[in-house]
């Protein structure tokens, strides 16, 4: 995978589960850009908060 604002290959990417959905944050070595993914498509860090919020 590529950076897509500076096209490095020199990447960071944690996979985990965040309320039975898998999700990845991508973190560029080179350029410091990061962002979220999920298998529906890119997420905002708003998202993936409200995903690991738990409701009371």
């Amino acid at each position: 995978m590529k950076c897509p604002n500076c096209h490095t290959r020199e990447m960071v990417i944690i996979e985990m589960v965040v309320s039975g959905e898998r999700v990845a944050l991508h973190s560029c070595s080179s350029c410091d850009l990061r962002w979220w993914e999920s298998r529906d498509g890119m997420l905002t860090l708003s998202g993936v908060l409200d995903l690991a919020t738990v409701g009371r």
